[in-house]
Order: structure tokens, then C-alpha cells, then sequence
């Protein structure tokens, strides 16, 4: 019974291998998915910077806009007489 035993103990039991295989599965998506966190958080880096860049721009032409034009002079309206449309 002490031989049985020990050579039914030397392979390993179909539930084991299936264990081992399902393990090695969750370890490679685990990998995966490491990689995909990586490349994502260098798109929202890269992103991130982009938006930085276009705030930076729209404050620049919105200081630019508030600044008077040196080469636009306002013409005067003519002084005239008003007319009274309202009869």
C-alpha cells in the first residue's frame, strides 16, 4: 500500500495540472495587462502635456487680444445733423 501510495504521489493529479495551467494563464494576462496600464498612462502623459501646451496658447492669444492694436485707429463718426424719422 506504501508503493501505491508514494508513485500515485510522484504524478501530479489532473486537478493540479489544470491549476498550474490556469496559473500560467493568469499570469500571462496579468502581464498583459501590466503593458496595457503602461501604455495608457504614457498616452494620458503624452495627452496631459498636449492639453498643457493648448491652455498655454489660448492664454497667450487672450492676453495678445486684450492689448490694443497699434495699427488699427478707430475713425471719428462724422458729426451731422440727427434726423427724426419718427413722424
Amino acid at each position: 500500500m506504501a508503493a501505491l501510495a508514494a508513485t500515485s504521489s510522484a504524478t501530479p493529479s489532473l486537478q493540479s495540472t489544470l491549476i498550474r495551467s490556469r496559473l500560467a494563464v493568469a499570469r500571462s494576462e496579468e502581464a498583459q495587462a501590466e503593458s496595457s496600464v503602461l501604455e495608457l498612462r504614457s498616452q494620458a502623459d503624452a495627452a496631459e502635456a498636449d492639453l498643457q501646451k493648448r491652455q498655454d496658447t489660448v492664454r497667450t492669444l487672450t492676453d495678445q487680444s486684450g492689448q490694443a492694436d497699434p495699427t488699427y485707429q478707430p475713425r471719428a463718426l462724422p458729426l451731422g445733423r440727427i434726423i427724426n424719422l419718427s413722424a
